[in-house]
């Protein structure tokens, strides 16, 4: 009988996927209610840095998996492309919606990196086939 062994994903892991999928859909969200009124110009600023994220949620669905480091490494710097210029710019909101947009970010994105630097993580990601 072949040895069988089970491979849970860490809680730490699993919790930046549910981070990151939260995350998307607040962008939807965020997307839908503050593109009224916008110009194109306008809606492709507020979209740009949702994209990003998109795409480190469509990442995250790999996590369990075939994904290796260099998931891992590329969510990263995704993440710190969204947060570094949202940080810049959380002072600068005009209205409470774009400030709101930035802080969701900030508050959601955070802890994805902080949580895929973990031992945890780093271990998930350099396993062995």
């Amino acid at each position: 009988m072949p040895d069988v062994r089970e491979r849970v994903m860490p809680a730490p892991v699993r919790a930046v996927q549910i981070l990151l999928l939260t995350l998307a859909l607040a962008g939807i969200v965020s997307m839908l209610a503050l593109s009224d009124g916008l110009t194109a110009y306008g809606q492709g600023e507020l979209m740009a840095p949702w994209l990003l994220v998109w795409v480190s949620a469509a990442l995250c669905l790999t996590y369990d998996g075939s994904a290796r480091g260099g998931v891992r490494t590329t969510t990263l710097v995704l993440m710190t492309l969204v947060l570094l210029p949202t940080a810049l710019h959380l002072g600068e909101a005009a209205s409470p919606g774009p400030f709101l947009d930035a802080a969701v970010r900030f508050l959601l994105g955070v802890p994805v990196i902080v949580l895929l630097f973990l031992p945890e993580s780093s271990a998930w990601f350099d396993r062995e086939r």
